[in-house]
C-alpha cells in the first residue's frame, strides 16, 4: 500500500510541475539537454506502461504506439509521426495512474511476471518494479522543471 502511495505523490507531483509549464515550449530543447518536455512526459508514461507490463503480464498497456516517440533511446529530432499532444499526455497520466492504484491493489507483494535488471538493479517482484517507477518518475519531473527554468 505504502509503494502505490507513494506513486500517487509522485504523480500528483509531475501532472502540478507539467501545469505550471507553458505548454507552448514542450517541444524546445535548451543548450546541454537531450531531450524536450513532452519526451520527458511521454516517457514517464511508457516507461511505466512498460514496465508495469513485465511486472504482471495481466497489465493492459495503453497506447503502446507511443513507444516509438518516448522510449528509451528516442529523440525528439528523430521523431517521423506527429507525438500526443500535450492535453492528451496529461491525460494520459492521469488515467494511468487510476488505472494502476486499481490494479495493483492486493498484488504489491507479487512475483513479477518477469524478472528485469536495469545495470545491477534486478527487480523481480511488482513492488521492486513500482519503487523503480517512482524513483524514474521523480527523476524526469526534476528534468522537466530543469527544461522549464532553462526556457524561462
Amino acid at each position: 500500500m505504502v509503494t502505490l502511495k507513494q506513486f500517487q505523490f509522485a504523480r500528483t507531483y509531475t501532472i502540478r510541475a507539467l501545469n505550471q509549464t507553458n505548454m507552448d515550449n514542450w517541444d524546445d530543447i535548451p543548450n546541454d539537454f537531450s531531450n524536450s518536455i513532452r519526451w520527458n512526459v511521454g516517457h514517464i508514461f511508457i516507461t511505466a506502461e512498460a514496465l508495469l507490463k513485465k511486472a504482471d503480464e495481466q497489465y493492459e498497456m495503453k497506447n503502446p504506439e507511443w513507444g516509438a516517440f518516448f522510449a528509451p533511446g528516442t529523440r525528439p529530432s528523430d521523431w517521423t509521426g506527429t507525438p500526443p499532444s500535450a492535453e492528451e499526455l496529461i491525460e494520459a497520466l492521469k488515467i494511468q495512474s487510476r488505472y494502476i492504484d486499481k490494479f495493483f491493489v492486493g498484488k504489491i507483494n507479487n512475483k513479477a511476471s518477469k524478472s528485469f535488471a536495469i545495470a545491477t538493479y534486478g527487480m523481480d517482484s511488482v513492488n521492486a518494479f513500482l519503487q523503480f517507477i517512482n524513483f524514474h518518475e521523480g527523476l524526469h519531473a526534476g528534468i522537466i522543471k530543469s527544461i522549464d527554468n532553462a526556457l524561462k
